[in-house]
């Protein structure tokens, strides 16, 4: 496991919102966890009953690259403990966060 700090401004990804603007990130502080996965089925049940607590912006699940991207936003939570979380869940190997 490996261990980052997000900066509060973030690059904005090179994709439009639903309504054509860039989303806003600037100010907020955003964890990205990365795992590897080695299966799907009801894999994002499993992530949305271990990270319920946690204020998740985003999944990101490539089926290609057998790679999970988890976006929580915040301030005051350990993330190691959401790694380990994330670590238990049948099928995700290899979490890491920045």
């Amino acid at each position: 496991m490996s261990l980052g700090v997000a900066e509060p401004d973030l690059d904005v990804p090179d994709c439009d919102g639903p309504d054509g603007d860039v989303p806003e990130r600037a100010g907020r502080t955003v964890t990205v966890f990365t795992a590897r996965v080695v299966e799907t089925r009801g894999l994002l049940a499993r992530i949305a009953v271990q990270l319920n607590p946690y204020d998740v912006r985003e999944l990101a699940l490539s089926l290609e690259d057998n790679q999970l991207q988890v976006t929580v936003e915040g301030n005051g939570f350990d993330a190691n403990r959401v790694a380990a979380r994330l670590d238990k869940i049948v099928g995700v190997l290899d979490v890491t966060y920045s």
